[in-house]
């Protein structure tokens, strides 16, 4: 059996440092990249939900202007006016 001499010692330990240090590496460049695919849908998402956003508001606004093209509003379509009214503002 042979024995191992401090010199050995340290260019194992050199050898496994390095190891992990390549395998730090890509673990962190895995992580970074999960992250940037996160941010992306997260941004699709918010982008999405703005749109849906004007959406319902511009469905809102002419709903309102066509209840209030009405002369006689009977109590309904007055309930629905507040309403729409007071969600746009």
């Amino acid at each position: 059996m042979a024995v191992q001499t401090p010199i050995d010692e340290k260019t194992s330990e050199g050898a496994t440092s390095k190891v992990v240090d390549e395998e730090w590496e890509k673990f962190k460049q895995s992580k970074k990249q999960h992250l940037e695919r996160l941010h992306k849908i997260v941004k699709r998402q918010e982008e999405e939900n703005r749109l849906t956003k004007e959406k319902i508001k511009a469905k809102s606004m002419k709903l309102i202007m066509k209840l209030n093209s009405k002369e006689h509003l009977d109590d309904r379509s007055k309930q629905l006016l507040e309403r729409l009214s007071q969600n746009l503002i």
